[in-house]
């Protein structure tokens, strides 16, 4: 979601073993990021063209500003301060120089570290298993094992994140993939399609994105969805006209923010140099506790 230019070194571990993901009280999946600071936990972020930090943890490590720029988070826009990380390094794949956008703390007082974009890992493999909490970067061209079909064909849209085709019921949308969401929203071209006014929904959360804008939604269910040949009988989904939609370049049409509710028993592998998608169903073990439902800003 943001204009980066550093990107230089890159490094792959052959044969690295997936990294755990652990779900933060926020509710978002995170990952163990190493660099000159050690290892910390950061949200991995497939709608993210580029890694952040949030400035307590900046602080913390004491990371130089570099520069600004325009920042857009789901909810508007902003100008924040650059910092250079000196490496960034995740399941073998490491980068260094990343200039970083510094991000305010976070509206709900949560102590993030930040988070890592496709600045890391968007010229990889992603085998991201969230019912079984793991995470693998694999080599470009390189796929797991045993999956179902030749996938999903995703488009490239800002920044190079990927959408793909979704339908509900027998209502068709663009969805852009964000595992930096907690939950998936809808935007009204596609709520009202779906036969939603402002007075059927529930409320739904206040969602506040990078920027601490806050903007309110409202809540409902969807039925008979289909990812690709993933089933899903029911989904929750978020109602809002986020500005983040326009800046996604899917304002105009039926459109959908993916985010990590709707992933709860499926493991999702994204090729993005290929860009091809492909969504498995799996049961999440019994010992994983649900999303959170506490507010955040994604």
């Amino acid at each position: 979601m943001r204009g980066l230019a550093a990107v230089l070194l890159l490094l792959a571990a052959p044969g690295s073993a997936a990294v755990p993901i652990t779900i933060a009280p926020t509710g978002h999946a995170t990952v163990p990021v190493t660099g000159t600071f050690g290892a910390r936990q950061f949200v991995f972020d497939t709608g993210a063209e580029g890694s952040a930090v949030y400035a307590g943890f900046a602080d913390e490590v004491g990371l130089r500003a570099t520069g600004s720029e325009t920042l857009q988070g789901q909810t508007g826009k902003s100008e924040i301060v650059l910092v250079r990380l000196e490496r960034l390094a995740l399941d073998g794949v490491s980068k260094e120089p990343i200039e970083a956008a510094r991000l305010d703390a976070r509206a709900d007082g949560v102590p993030l570290a930040g988070i890592v974009g496709l600045d890391l890992f968007g010229d990889r493999t992603v085998d991201f298993d969230f019912p079984g909490r793991t995470l693998s970067l694999l080599a470009p061209g390189q796929r797991p094992d045993g999956l179902n079909g030749p996938g999903l064909e995703a488009a490239a849209t800002t920044g190079g994140l990927l959408t793909i085709p979704v339908r509900i019921g027998r209502t068709q949308a663009v969805a852009v993939l964000d595992t930096g969401a907690r939950k998936t929203r809808i935007n009204w071209a596609l709520g009202r399609l779906l036969g939603f006014t402002t007075e059927t929904l529930g409320r739904g959360d206040v969602i506040q994105g990078a920027t601490n804008r806050a903007i309110e939604t409202g809540a409902a269910t969807v039925r008979n969805v289909r990812l690709g040949r993933r089933a899903l009988s029911e989904a929750p989904v978020l109602v809002a006209d986020l500005p983040v939609f326009e800046a996604f370049g899917v304002a105009g049409r039926p459109a959908i923010i993916l985010g990590l509710d709707w992933l709860e028993q499926t493991r999702l592998v994204i090729d993005f140099p290929a860009r091809l998608v492909w969504f498995e169903e799996k049961a999440a073990a019994p010992t994983v506790s649900p999303i959170s439902e506490r507010g955040a800003p994604n």
